[in-house]
């Protein structure tokens, strides 16, 4: 039942890693500025994890 959704589910990560693709090449400065704010958020939010576990005790 399951098992039919593995074709559907591979097409979409292709689709989706194709389209970043097609972005990185045609917007590399626009990519690169997205890439780095992402980081910039995810370091952020383990900084308030941290910042969390470490008052918890």
């Amino acid at each position: 039942m399951y098992s039919d959704r593995k074709p559907v589910r591979r097409l979409l990560l292709f689709a989706l890693l194709g389209l970043v693709l097609v972005f990185v090449v045609r917007q590399p400065e626009r990519a690169a500025s997205l890439a780095t704010s992402a980081f910039n958020g995810l370091m952020t939010v383990a900084d308030a994890l941290a910042t969390f576990v470490g008052n918890v005790g």
